[in-house]
């Protein structure tokens, strides 16, 4: 990225000069495609150009203080970057409140792995995960534990599919 494709981020999203630069490498590489892709013609354009970049802007600078957390914390960063999004901005609102308080960023990153495969067992039974993180707690960890045991990537898994779907009725 260019110089120039700085200037038309931080303009659009009326950030300070250079801080696209402290983003992470693959933020910025989506930042440019959106720029190459998003044609602005109207303020509809514009808009959407906007809201693109916005979001990126909000992870990469999610990313940036998961790096501090994972410092702070030992938490390795592989294992905070394959979080869904909610529970990284949750995790980096506690970090910035109080950056000693350990014991709760660790609680929510486990209570955040105990529920991980959500989004694969959603795809494995045809269902939403919306509809999945609906149900109790307790049945979504059973389900992730059924899966992470049972999954057989050279199967059909037809006896897990029943089993995920019928833990879904308790």
């Amino acid at each position: 990225m260019n110089d120039l494709d700085y200037s038309a981020i931080e303009k659009t999203l009326g950030v300070e000069p250079e801080t696209i630069a402290t983003m992470p490498e693959e933020i910025r590489a989506k930042m440019k495609t959106v720029l190459e892709t998003i044609v602005v013609r109207t303020d509809e354009d514009r808009k959407e150009l906007y809201n693109a970049l916005d979001l990126l802007w909000q992870k990469g600078s999610v990313l940036l203080t998961l790096e501090k957390v994972s410092k702070a914390t030992g938490i390795p960063m592989v294992t905070l970057s394959n979080l869904d999004f909610e529970t990284q901005q949750v995790i980096v609102f506690e970090y910035l409140a109080n950056s000693a308080n350990t014991k709760q960023i660790y609680m929510l990153t486990n209570s955040a792995l105990a529920v991980i495969e959500l989004d694969k067992i959603a795809k494995l039974i045809a269902v939403p995960v919306r509809e999945l993180r609906k149900l109790p707690r307790r049945i979504q960890e059973q389900m992730c534990g059924a899966y992470a045991m049972e999954f057989d990537k050279d199967s059909t898994n037809a006896e897990l599919v029943g089993e995920l779907r019928g833990m879904m009725q308790q």
